[in-house]
C-alpha cells in the first residue's frame, strides 16, 4: 500500500538531547540525508499500541510485547495472539512492514523552534538543570510518502471473515483517515498528529513461483 499522510500539527520525531555541536538547537528533528524523516519503526509502534487498545475493546486478551512467558506459551501452542500475529514478537516475524516516511516535496518543508523549560510538579516552578532548551519541529501541512506491506493478511478488498488480524488492520487504517494518530514527542500538547489523506493498495498472490496482481483499489 502506498499513500500520503499529512502532519496537521507541529511534528517532532527527535534524535534525543545529545546533538551535534554544529546545531543551534538542543533537541533536533530526526533527519536522513539532511531531510526530516518519520522512522517507520515510530509509526509501527504507535499502530501496535492502537491495535492493542482496539483488541482489548473487543474482549481479546492482549499481553505485553516483551512478556516472554506469554510468548513461550503461545509458541508451544502454535496460537499467537492477534496483535502479535500482525506485529510479531521475539518468536514470530512481523506480518506488517512500515517504511520510513519522507517528505513528498522536500523543498517545501520548513522547521520551527520552540523554547521550553521543565516544571517541577511538586513546587510548580522551573526545575533546575532542565532548561531552558530549544526544540525543533516540522511545521504543519507537510505531505509524507507512506509505504506499508502486509504479508499473508487479507485486508483488501475486504477483510477476510473470521480473521481478527485483518479487521484490526482495516480499523487502524480507518483511524488514520478519520481521527489520525500521533507520532514523536510532545503528544500531550497535541504535537505529531498525522492523518492518512490518500492511499492505493495492490494485492499480489504467489502462483507457480511468480507474483501475480490479484486486485487493486484505493481507500
Amino acid at each position: 500500500m502506498d499513500g500520503i499522510v499529512i502532519n496537521e500539527t507541529p511534528l517532532r520525531v527527535g534524535i534525543g538531547r545529545e546533538t551535534s555541536l554544529a546545531l543551534t538547537v538542543d533537541i533536533a528533528v530526526y533527519k536522513v540525508n539532511g531531510r526530516p524523516c518519520i522512522p517507520g519503526s515510530s509509526l509501527k509502534g504507535v499502530l501496535r499500541s492502537l491495535a492493542e487498545m482496539l483488541a482489548r475493546s473487543m474482549g481479546i486478551k492482549v499481553h505485553d510485547p516483551w512478556d516472554e512467558e506469554a510468548i513461550e506459551r503461545e509458541e508451544k501452542s502454535g496460537n499467537f495472539c492477534e496483535v502479535c500475529g500482525i506485529f510479531g514478537n521475539t518468536k514470530l516475524a512481523s506480518h506488517i512492514k512500515v517504511y520510513d516516511l519522507i517528505p513528498k516535496n522536500p523543498r517545501d518543508i520548513r522547521t520551527l523552534y520552540k523554547y521550553g523549560v521543565a516544571i517541577d510538579r511538586n513546587f510548580g516552578s522551573v526545575r533546575s538543570g532542565l532548561g531552558p532548551f530549544i526544540e525543533e519541529f516540522v511545521e504543519p501541512g507537510v505531505m509524507w510518502t507512506l509505504r506499508m506491506d502486509l504479508l499473508n493478511i487479507e485486508v483488501f478488498p475486504e477483510p477476510k471473515k473470521n480473521d481478527v488480524r485483518a479487521f484490526l488492520v482495516r480499523e487502524l487504517l480507518r483511524a488514520m483517515q478519520i481521527i489520525g494518530v500521533q507520532v514523536g514527542a510532545r503528544k500531550s500538547v497535541g504535537a505529531g498528529l498525522i492523518k492518512l489523506k490518500e492511499a492505493k493498495w495492490r494485492v499480489y498472490c504467489l502462483k507457480n513461483g511468480e507474483f501475480e496482481l490479484s486486485c487493486e483499489g484505493a481507500l
